[in-house]
């Protein structure tokens, strides 16, 4: 019984008769003893250390390397006989250690909690990566996506492998606190010795030898999935989507607005359409763009454009301009991209005086052959006059000269290759209200008036970055481009002997002003309709053409994620499991916990073996119990010693180790005290 006795805190002790015949070694016994200079042998307290292993582990996170480790912390098996207790007490064996419940918790605590970061690290990165992703609003590249697919998975794996190795260390933990509650049969000790595989999880469900370890089990191996369940249900919080907003680009063919020719439907030969159903068209798409909003505080640098078609100007409002629209080859799914092409219009008027006319016929009988005849003087001050029927009172007749547009050399342009002479007549309301000329000129046009402007429709810029071989194909030839420029005082409809068109624009607009506008204001309405109608066009279905280019736009995704639910997951998971945490250390640190490791579980079943001697290498557990019988059961336990003080006492050694039900000593407590063992 040497191993239960108290060693006295005595300093000087014979222990001649207990030193073990070991072999001599350069005039050493051993490291723990040495012969003195009388040539008997002396003791010596052993280190508080275990002795150096034989190999070195170089890791970072090792806990059993002797030289270059840098542990974390202890293992929660790493139970040390410190020189604070030798020097209290002194040990007479090198494999006695204390165990310090209070120290176990801690390790137990911090060993588990080191895993825990990890599968918090993990969380935060898959977390990261979503967060990262749907932060791009412009749209992935297919690299991009398989980027996040790649990582998402990857991370999504991660995590169920932390799960794994999580739970399984949990149940590292645990097991040596069931191990030690009650005693069990051997085959029950084995399912408990190896609670950390899954395989035996499913034996102790179908094949447990308690509703209780069934139960437990099943409740174990439910919990394990549920946390693989919420992360797999990560992948139901989140899409990838098509975003209205914006287009992805890449180089093929793209559908680019046709301006060889104005027309309502693409046409067979486009090179021979008539110019006068040209000019008709251009007017009709004025009509349609009449009300479109337009932009101001834009620079023509500034490539954007909202999602209904628009015109833009600059803050003096003195120059117009449209930025095309490119569509994708499919032009049903929407897919569109700003163009950096632009086309500019720009306006001047004059106003002239009127010598005769401008009262819609109402200055003259019914019938005067001079009833609709205007008169007026030009800016060389030489009288022109022309019969203009298509007036009405207080609206506005536009009137463009058509010889601008022929491609007879007979007419050459008055204003140059691309600009256009129009006319604008305010015929006079007639109004006879009791009104100051100021304030019927704000709703009405108490005298006719007349203008004389000149517009011009710059060519179509480009830029390199669009990737275009034949630029051609996006430019205006002039003769559209005075087409565009007069649209709003075309028909298409001509008069022999006069090279006026004449047109209104009927309805409540713009176009039809007041009485106090001026020459600059009228400029402005020129420039908006022509502007708008080509927005018109653009945006509202003229005929278009393919074109190889370097932006073709395609369907853009985006990663929409619903936050609510997967914050939940991602923040829930390291939550609940930092509570199971809490949980196992407080279960587990109340039983001394042993080194996971097969040389540690046969060295603790090694009195239950010797039963079976030699014999029995290829019997498998159920044949094992076989031989034991039903009744041989066993503990993990303290062995009871009448010599034990009491478990306030931390100096005495106990025995730990396996306990027989047969031995007798009836309850066996599930509570290890604080002390040392061997």
């Amino acid at each position: 019984m040497a191993d239960y006795q108290r060693v006295p805190p005595a300093t000087a002790m014979d222990f001649s008769n207990t030193i073990p015949n070991f072999p001599q070694k350069n005039g050493t016994y051993d490291t723990q003893y040495s012969l003195n200079s009388s040539g008997s042998p002396s003791f010596s307290n052993p280190g508080p250390q275990r002795t150096e292993s034989w190999f070195s582990v170089n890791s970072l996170f090792g806990r059993r390397g002797q030289r270059k480790s840098f542990a974390i912390s202890d293992a929660p098996y790493t139970h040390k006989l410190t020189e604070k207790h030798l020097q209290h007490t002194p040990s007479q064996s090198n494999t006695v250690r204390f165990f310090d419940r209070k120290r176990q918790t801690r390790r137990v605590f911090l060993d588990c909690f080191y895993m825990w970061l990890i599968t918090a690290a993990i969380c935060a990165a898959l977390a990261g990566t979503i967060a990262g992703f749907s932060s791009l609003n412009t749209g992935l590249t297919s690299g991009q996506k398989y980027a996040y697919n790649a990582l998402v998975t990857g991370f999504s794996i991660l995590l169920g492998l932390a799960f794994a190795a999580q739970f399984k260390q949990y149940c590292e933990m645990m097991r040596w606190r069931f191990l030690a509650s009650c005693y069990r049969t051997i085959d029950d000790f084995e399912d408990i010795m190896s609670c950390d595989s899954w395989r035996t999880t499913f034996r102790l469900i179908f094949k447990g030898r308690s509703v209780k370890a069934q139960c437990l089990a099943l409740i174990w191996l439910m919990i394990f999935i549920a946390f693989n369940v919420f992360i797999a249900l990560i992948g139901l919080t989140y899409s990838i989507d098509v975003t209205p907003d914006y287009a992805m680009l890449s180089a093929g063919n793209v559908s680019v607005l046709d301006l060889s020719y104005i027309a309502s439907t693409p046409q067979d030969d486009p090179s021979n359409y008539n110019v006068f159903y040209q000019e008709a068209a251009a007017n009709n798409w004025g009509a349609v763009g009449q009300a479109f909003s337009y932009w101001t505080n834009q620079t023509i640098d500034d490539v954007w454009a909202p999602l209904d078609p628009v015109s833009y100007t600059n803050e003096a409002q003195d120059t117009w301009w449209y930025r095309f629209i490119d569509l994708s080859p499919d032009t049903t799914s929407g897919n569109n991209v700003v163009s950096p092409r632009t086309v500019n219009t720009t306006a001047t008027c004059e106003e002239l005086e009127i010598l005769v006319g401008g009262y819609a016929g109402f200055n003259r009988e019914p019938g005067d052959p001079d009833q609709f005849l205007l008169v007026w003087k030009d800016s060389s001050g030489v009288n022109q006059s022309s019969v203009i029927n298509n007036v009405a009172t207080g609206v506005t007749t536009w009137m463009t000269n058509e010889t601008s547009i022929s491609n007879s050399t007979f007419f050459p342009s008055p204003c140059g290759e691309r600009c256009v002479q129009i006319l604008a007549l305010q015929s006079a309301s007639n109004q006879t209200a009791d009104e100051s000329p100021e304030e019927l000129a704000q709703e009405y046009v108490p005298r006719p008036r007349l203008w004389a402007c000149n517009n011009t429709l710059s060519q179509v810029t480009h830029d390199p970055s669009e990737g275009f071989t034949n630029v051609s194909k996006v430019e205006i030839p002039n003769t559209q481009a005075q087409i565009l420029a007069g649209a709003i005082g075309l028909t298409g409809i001509t008069t022999k002997d006069d090279p006026l068109q004449y047109a209104r624009i009927a309805g409540d607009n713009g176009f039809n002003p007041s009485g106090d506008y001026n020459a600059t204001d009228i400029a402005k309405l020129i420039m908006i309709y022509t502007a708008n109608t080509i927005s018109a066009m653009d945006g509202r279905g003229a005929p278009r053409q393919n074109i190889t280019g370097d932006a073709s736009p395609g369907p853009a995704q985006i990663v929409n994620v619903k936050w609510p639910y997967a914050g939940a997951i991602l923040a829930g998971v390291p939550v609940i499991q930092f509570l199971m945490l809490l949980g196992v250390v407080a279960f587990s640190s109340k039983a001394i916990i042993l080194d996971p490791s097969y040389l540690t579980a046969a060295h603790l079943l090694h009195p239950v073996m010797n039963k079976l001697g030699d014999r029995g290498m290829l019997l498998d557990v159920d044949e094992m119990a076989e031989e034991f019988g039903p009744d041989y059961k066993i503990a993990y336990a303290v062995r009871p010693n009448p010599e034990d003080p009491g478990h306030h006492d931390q100096d005495f050694v106990r025995d730990l180790g396996l306990v027989r039900e047969d031995e007798g000593f009836g309850y066996i407590r599930g509570n290890q005290p604080t002390g040392r063992y061997d």
